[in-house]
């Protein structure tokens, strides 16, 4: 048995594993919201960082729709131990939409999904803040040009 003190460096090496930081991230996303060409009635919400698309039976319906599909694929990604969204960019006809579409001050929040961080790529587990642009007319195709 020693009767010597531990250094400073051992204290403080101790201490840093014994404690942990976290750190958390809040990242927004850009949803575009606009009719179904093919079903009356009905709204699409089009994730312009993420390419996912719900639908709903209004606007406000249509983004709720995206938060939940985006925090069911958080916790699907995490039970994989696998990132929880990637980021994908939407089609070049939907950014064109977001252009011309408006803010109308409608938001959702996806609260944080445990599990794995820091993949390439990979958008981190949340919380994200779901920020919505509304166009009153659906995206134009690239072949109907």
């Amino acid at each position: 048995m020693s009767s010597r003190a531990p250094s400073a460096a051992g204290t403080i090496g101790r201490m840093a594993t014994q404690s942990r930081i976290a750190l958390t991230a809040e990242f927004t996303l850009r949803v575009v919201l606009y009719p179904a060409p093919d079903l009356v009635g009905q709204w699409i919400a089009h994730g312009l960082e993420t390419d996912i698309v719900t639908q709903g039976d209004s606007p406000e319906h249509a983004l709720a729709m995206m938060a939940d599909a985006l925090e069911t694929l958080g916790r699907h990604q995490a039970g994989r131990r696998h990132a929880s969204v990637r980021l994908r960019p939407a089609p070049a006809e939907v950014w064109k939409l977001a252009d011309r579409a408006k803010p109308i001050g409608l938001s959702a929040r996806v609260e944080r999904v445990k599990g794995r961080r820091g993949l390439p790529g990979a958008l981190a587990s949340g919380p994200w803040t779901l920020y919505a642009l509304v166009s009153e007319k659906p995206p134009v195709p690239p072949r109907a040009r």
